[in-house]
């Protein structure tokens, strides 16, 4: 009587027609039915109108995985595939984290589908190069099940490959670190959703490690130089960084949050340039981090409570309307925190055709055109004089997968979110845009002005707290596919006289 009462206090959500459409799915996946699983595609695309959100989340999941397997049975090319995977992937995950199903009622069936969800995701993230947005999401799918196998071990993966893309010989170790002990624990994991092909994967990726190496680095305790801050609003604003991964250091994508870790040291590596050369990738990426810590610092002042406006707003005489818009220095410092945020993507772009000297001409470059071979139109169109090829470097297709989410034709953007994104963008810089208070008016169209772009200040929050990720994500991949690019320059270089050439640091006491 008591088991009836355990089992019967949760209820799926996930309808029994999705499931046995999720069966149906995997039958043929295992059978290779290449066939069958074109017709359930177009089965799940019917469905969806009639289904509830979760069970819409579970086909979208399902559609996703149909395309890691088309890969392999259909010869469907590896980035057509992976597009499909990514806007899947993501329409799921957008569904199955509506607040209704937090609910306790559902906890054991949405967790457990998010476990593998998340999961899934990863790997094609880890896939297309985004090593950084991978670990997020393993780091997701491990606080719902600390002993899911499959987590484990492929996050023990990306973090042996993103140390072998770290330049910093100290920070390569600690990363071995942990891919070392995340790769013996998926091992050992008694989770019986870990295959024991993928097992045998991260055996391998264990023994690439030489015996000596595991016994005098990899297995000792790590030991980390503690620092303290006088200053207790500095103490506050750098545990902040670390507890959300904002700090543009490689070593704040592990799973601890050390003190060491609470600052901005990524640069640029050592470079190879002709003895006439001047310093303007060091000047550049200077540029874009400053930039970027100053759009992340400008966020976080907005987020500490203010018992009584800032003076520069008071006696400002602005006019209210029924639509509760909101007027203050905080939302305005919100506002040019987004501004910067994305004004940075082009930045990134412009250091990029310079570095890979591509020859497109300035008023062409953007975040967008530098992965093509031409511009321009009839007589204007021309082509460029290098490509770009981010198959050669895990670091730049990083950077061309984010730029893809940041498409065109944002009907056609593999991130179902960006349209959105680039409206209040489009909106900030060039139109009109009002900020409201959620709590207070919940029916814009009623009481809109009709012309106005309307934001939620939650909604301006996410977006914000969403481009200080990825362009945190970009800048560090930016250091590294220079690193990656520079290797070749350097063997050969080898035999040719290379004189050092040191640039000094710019001292804390010059920034006031």
């Amino acid at each position: 009587m008591n088991k009836v009462n355990v089992v019967s206090k949760f209820v799926n959500p996930f309808s029994q027609d999705v499931r046995r459409m999720s069966e149906r799915f995997d039958n043929a996946t295992i059978n290779h039915n290449v066939n069958e699983l074109e017709q359930l595609l177009v089965e799940a695309e019917k469905m969806l109108c009639n289904e509830n959100a979760a069970s819409q989340a579970q086909l979208y999941y399902s559609m996703g995985t149909v395309y890691i397997d088309f890969s392999k049975f259909k010869g469907i090319s590896t980035e057509k595939s992976t597009e499909k995977q990514l806007y899947y992937f993501r329409k799921s995950i957008s569904l199955i984290e509506f607040n209704e199903y937090f609910d306790e009622k559902y906890k054991p069936y949405v967790l457990g589908f998010k476990r593998v969800l998340y999961t899934n995701y990863a790997n094609t993230l880890d896939h297309c190069g985004r090593k950084i947005a991978a670990i997020e999401q393993y780091k997701k799918a491990l606080n719902i099940d600390d002993n899911f196998g499959m987590a484990l071990g492929n996050l023990g993966r990306v973090y042996q490959h993103y140390g072998m893309l770290e330049y910093d010989n100290g920070h390569r170790d600690i990363f071995h670190y942990f891919a070392y002990h995340y790769l013996d624990n998926a091992i050992k994991s008694t989770d019986p959703n870990t295959y024991s092909e993928a097992k045998d994967c991260f055996e391998a990726t264990i023994d690439c490690y030489a015996p000596e190496y595991i016994e005098k680095v990899l297995k000792p305790d790590l030991c980390f130089k503690q620092f303290s801050y006088e200053n207790p609003d500095e103490l506050n604003y750098r545990k902040w960084c670390l507890s959300n991964g904002l700090f543009l250091n490689t070593l704040n994508d592990l799973p601890i949050a050390e003190s060491c870790f609470a600052a901005d040291v990524i640069q640029l590596p050592n470079m190879i340039a002709n003895i006439h050369s001047k310093p303007i990738f060091h000047g550049m990426f200077s540029q874009l981090k400053q930039e970027y810590i100053y759009a992340r610092h400008l966020y976080y002042s907005t987020l500490s409570f203010i018992s009584e406006p800032h003076y520069a707003d008071k006696d400002t005489y602005i006019k209210a309307y029924t639509d509760y818009s909101l007027y203050s220095i905080r939302v305005e410092k919100l506002k040019t925190a987004f501004k910067t945020l994305y004004g940075l993507f082009d930045k990134i772009a412009y250091f990029l055709e310079h570095y890979f000297e591509l020859g497109i001409n300035e008023r062409d470059i953007n975040f967008r055109s530098i992965w093509r071979d031409s511009a321009g139109k009839g007589k204007k169109a021309y082509n460029y004089k290098n490509v770009l090829n981010p198959s050669e470097n895990f670091a730049l297709s990083s950077l061309y997968w984010i730029s893809k989410d940041f498409s065109e034709k944002f009907e056609d953007s593999l991130n179902p979110e960006l349209k959105r994104i680039s409206d209040i963008r489009n909106s900030l810089e060039h139109k009109y845009t009002k900020v409201y208070d959620i709590i207070n008016n919940k029916d814009i169209p009623e009481y809109g002005d009709g012309l106005a772009l309307y934001v939620s200040e939650e909604e301006l929050y996410e977006v914000v707290i969403f481009l200080l990720k990825i362009l945190r994500e970009a800048i560090i991949n930016l250091s590294l596919c220079v690193n990656i690019a520079e290797i070749p320059k350097r063997e050969a270089s080898k035999d040719k006289l290379v004189l050092p050439m040191s640039l000094m640091d710019y001292e804390d006491d010059w920034k006031i």
